[in-house]
């Protein structure tokens, strides 16, 4: 079975203001954008920083220790092949295909970087089975963007043309397209484009 999981933690001192916005409710919205663009099974874990009340079947991982941007490295402790999202991340399209890579595929594949296409990000993450030793050998020493850079990941780009896209870069302003995973990274979140955006308000609920 495919794993679908996110992180959900209190804002702290080390939290950007841009990440300061979620709650369960974007958890939900999340699941439910899974849970109308996949047609095989599958479980969505949060890994949060306390236990909550979801109105969906989400199940719950500890954060170990204290959470912070680094800890988006836990769920690779899972060893389950996995589709690893942001909590802004909007699911507009059929996702099988990038469920079924997870199941078949070996290697880690994340998008390029939206600014530096010659390098990798981790806004989304396809993790076939097996890739714990991820989680287990962090320190925390090295931030999880250069972590995951060392791990020589695919670029879902080359994989997936226009299917895991950036709203900044490669969607505000333009059509959706092809997109089936949309990533908010930094400033501009969801809940500030839902007035102004239909498709957001369509696909994010």
């Amino acid at each position: 079975m495919i794993t679908v999981a996110t992180l959900l933690w209190e804002p702290n001192e080390a939290s950007f203001s841009f990440s300061r916005c979620y709650d369960e409710t974007w958890v939900e919205k999340l699941y439910r954008g899974f849970a109308r663009n996949l047609t095989m099974p599958f479980r969505f874990v949060c890994f949060t920083d306390r236990p909550r009340d979801f109105c969906e079947p989400i199940q719950q991982e500890p954060i170990h220790g204290k959470p912070g941007y680094a800890s988006c490295i836990q769920p690779y402790r899972l060893g389950d092949p996995m589709i690893l999202v942001g909590l802004d991340t909007i699911v507009t399209g059929s996702c099988d295909h990038l469920a079924a890579y997870c199941l078949e595929a070996q290697r880690l594949a994340v998008p390029r970087d939206p600014y530096q296409p010659s390098v990798v990000c981790n806004g989304v993450a396809l993790v076939p089975a097996g890739h714990e030793r991820v989680a287990l050998d962090h320190d925390g020493r090295v931030n999880d963007m250069d972590w995951i850079r060392a791990h020589r990941p695919a670029a879902l780009d080359d994989l997936f043309p226009g299917q895991v896209q950036s709203f900044k870069v490669h969607v505000k302003g333009r059509k959706l397209g092809d997109t089936r995973l949309c990533y908010f990274h930094g400033e501009e979140k969801p809940h500030q484009e839902y007035q102004m955006t239909p498709w957001i308000r369509e696909h994010w609920r």
